[in-house]
């Protein structure tokens, strides 16, 4: 239901609409039946654009002065308005169908009176209002405009004064510091350093986890380049020279003559380096990213045989290049590399019958039985390579890894070579993709390896391609007593048949056989069932760390009944959701690390951390873990392998850092967990330091106030959530509009 125009204004002129009221001035403040109102103009049709502006509601007058004959348009209008019931007072019932909506809006200047001239009288209530000034009134306007920007004018001219005035007091004060800091450098210490001092100094700037490398930014050409002293003291010092990352140049296969002689520049800039070490053992690395076409393999070898001479103080070898570029070394024997005792070998590049297994190379043959050989770092990406004969015994650190062919003929080969690998600290072993060679199909193993000095073992395999490798096997046979850190890294998924158990399985049993004071526990993108996770923890007393990366999978709650069981119905649960009732599977996780207010049993605060010996594990697991059968898988977890009972204390009590992907679970119970380990009421429990979750639900603000808090108390939390995708900062405009324009 609309209002009624008189006929005297149904052929009035319509104003032309204003695309930009607010560059007039002019601002949107009453919007009345799809008619607005522009200053004193005549009305707009309802067909104009919204945006044509009114004037303020106090500035509409409800009578008029002017005789009926004399009366504008727009005056008419208004009494029309006035008369009808939209102009009505709210306490007047309206009808339903009529809906009106008036907006005031009111501006006000604030300014320093003693600063600013009054402005004229008979303007200033006129500000920020559709109003058209009269003749008189521009006139005073302009007066008035003009006072102002003479003033202005004059602060404008002070302000380039006190510039000025300061520019000259800072050129001032730096001729004084220039000449203070001149002086001063006369007696700094570092000018009476013994050079022995300073030698030591600059070993200390080279770079800890690479080598040097052939630039002015860094040590050691960037020690020459400060003064004569340095560069003469640089030079004279061999260790800052033993160690080099070379990087051949780019071939230029359309003028070889150009590329000729870059290659001869860099190999004489590497004998001038390598020169300048003296007698110092070498570690040198050497990258290639290109092909090995045979002018490149050339050219490479050309820089390789600067190596050659001094394979005497050869230390530590890392080549990142195709089998072909090392053709230099062929004829090196073990005698010739008496310092060896770390070699790094990255092939990207050759080309290997996927089904065969290559021999050693020939000219790789001085690492067999190298006497001083500690690392062995192996990664062939197109191809499989036997082993050379080496010293397993004296390796601290191993890493294999292989995208096609392995380097074992089975499993049963790669555990026997591991049963010699005494010395062992480190290893990690990337298995194959099953389905880019022919392996041997998964066979259950009973081959137990002890490895009485590992502390970090990593695991990477795709856990749904089932050959001899996959990495249960290594698991359950594995006895690591010393181990500190684990990583169980690769995609997860069971095929339909498989006979492999699940690596949360075989993780329990190499816990549940090592006893060993494991620090870090690391695993991703794998079936975790809860029952069998919190087992797992269980065995972990002294776990400081703990992350679970699920990139693809979700948590979910199964029973473990038996073998076949667990490795069919996995299976099927790894895209599934909890069943209707059942409690999410990462609220069991995060309920069970909660530490309880008031444990019945505390530990002494001074209780000594079971953190040396596999003895000392030996006798704190004893009295928690069960007595296990000849198949640790037979003995599948109850109960009370999740719900903590009283006697059993809290789960993890050495927890500092949680990194958990906790999809669905409740943020009420995180929190409750965080604070529990924020807090550490409990003695023996540490307070956790470092909190990162992923959620798939979006944030509440119940246990964002709550994180908020223990942030603002020093936690260093991070957490995401999901983001709702119309939450743009910076919505295109092709998104178009929320709300009414």
């Amino acid at each position: 239901m609309g209002f009624h125009i008189p006929k005297s204004m149904e052929k009035a002129q319509v104003t032309p609409c204003i695309k930009n009221p607010e560059s007039c001035g002019l601002i949107r403040a009453e919007e009345i039946g799809g008619v607005s109102i522009l200053g004193d103009g005549d009305p707009s049709t309802p067909q104009s654009p919204p945006s044509i502006a009114a004037e303020t509601e106090e500035n509409i007058p409800t009578t008029s002065t002017k005789p009926p004959h004399c009366k504008s348009q727009t005056t008419m209008l208004r009494e029309t308005l006035a008369q009808s019931p939209l102009h009505a007072t709210h306490a007047t019932a309206s009808p339903p169908e009529i809906h009106t909506k008036s907006t005031v809006v009111k501006h006000a200047l604030t300014y320093d009176p003693s600063v600013v001239p009054p402005p004229p009288p008979h303007i200033e209530g006129k500000l920020f209002t559709n109003h058209i000034p009269t003749a008189v009134e521009i006139r005073d306007i302009k007066q008035y405009v003009s006072t102002i920007n003479k003033k202005l004018s004059d602060y404008d001219t002070q302000i380039a004064n006190l510039e000025a005035t300061l520019l000259d007091l800072q050129k001032k004060r730096n001729d004084l510091q220039q000449v203070g800091q001149a002086h001063e450098a006369l007696i700094s210490p570092v000018r009476r350093l013994p050079t022995e001092i300073l030698q030591m100094i600059f070993e200390w700037c080279l770079p800890t986890n690479r080598n040097a490398v052939m630039h002015a930014s860094e040590a050691p050409v960037l020690l020459g380049r400060v003064c004569a002293e340095w560069r003469r003291i640089s030079l004279s010092t061999p260790q800052l020279w033993a160690s080099l990352h070379i990087v051949p140049p780019n071939v230029n296969f359309a003028k070889p003559v150009s590329s000729t002689s870059r290659f001869q520049r860099k190999r004489e800039l590497i004998e001038m380096w390598l020169s300048r070490s003296g007698d110092c053992p070498l570690n040198i690395s050497f990258v290639w990213f290109a092909s090995d076409s045979d002018d490149e393999v050339k050219l490479c070898g050309s820089l390789m045989e600067v190596l050659v001479p001094m394979c005497g103080r050869w230390k530590v070898l890392d080549f990142q290049a195709p089998l072909k570029m090392f053709k230099p070394f062929v004829g090196l024997t073990v005698e010739d590399v008496p310092l060896l005792e770390g070699l790094s070998l990255m092939d990207n590049r050759t080309s290997v019958d996927p089904e065969a297994i290559d021999s050693w190379p020939e000219s790789l043959l001085f690492a067999e039985r190298s006497p001083r050989l500690r690392t062995f770092n192996l990664t062939f990406f197109s191809g499989g390579i036997r082993l050379p004969s080496i010293l397993w015994s004296q390796l601290t650190t191993l890493y294999l890894e292989s995208n096609i062919a392995f380097f074992f003929l089975d499993s049963q080969e790669m555990l026997s070579v591991l049963e010699q690998c005494s010395s062992l600290v480190g290893c990690t072993l990337k298995f194959p993709l099953s389905h880019t060679a022919t392996l041997p199909r998964y066979e259950k193993l009973d081959l137990p390896v002890t490895l009485p000095k590992l502390e970090t073992l990593c695991l990477d395999g795709d856990q749904h391609l089932h050959n001899t490798f996959h990495m249960c096997n290594t698991l359950m046979n594995l006895r690591t007593p010393r181990l500190r850190r684990l990583e169980i890294l690769g995609r997860s998924g069971r095929p339909e048949g498989s006979v492999a158990p699940e690596p949360l399985s075989a993780i329990r049993q190499l816990l549940q056989m090592s006893r060993c004071p494991l620090e870090t526990l690391n695993v991703e993108s794998m079936a975790i069932l809860p029952d069998e996770f919190i087992a797992c923890l269980r065995l972990v007393p002294t776990l400081v760390e703990l992350v679970v990366h699920n990139w693809a999978v979700k948590l979910h709650s199964l029973p473990l009944d038996d073998e076949h069981h667990q490795a069919t119905a996995t299976a099927t649960a790894v895209d599934s959701t909890p069943q209707d009732g059942a409690e999410a599977p990462e609220n069991v996780i995060l309920k069970a690390l909660t530490v309880p207010s008031k444990p019945a049993n505390q530990v002494p605060e001074d209780a000594p951390e079971a953190v040396l010996t596999a003895a000392e594990n030996l006798s704190l697991l004893d009295a928690e873990l069960p007595t296990l059968s000849s198949d640790p898988l037979q003995d599948s977890p109850t109960a009370s392998t999740s719900t903590l009972s009283p006697d059993d204390g809290p789960l993890c009590p050495k927890l500092e850092r949680f990194d958990f992907m906790l999809c669905d679970a409740s943020q009420d119970l995180l929190c409750d967990f965080v604070a529990s380990r924020w807090m550490a009421s409990s003695e023996g429990v540490a307070r956790v330091k470092f909190v990162k979750c992923n959620f798939t639900s979006f944030e509440e603000e119940g246990p964002k106030k709550r994180l908020q808090q223990l942030r603002q108390e020093g936690l260093d939390a991070f957490v995401t959530y999901q983001v709702s995708m119309n939450e743009e900062l910076n919505p295109s405009p092709w998104m178009g509009l929320d709300a009414a324009p």
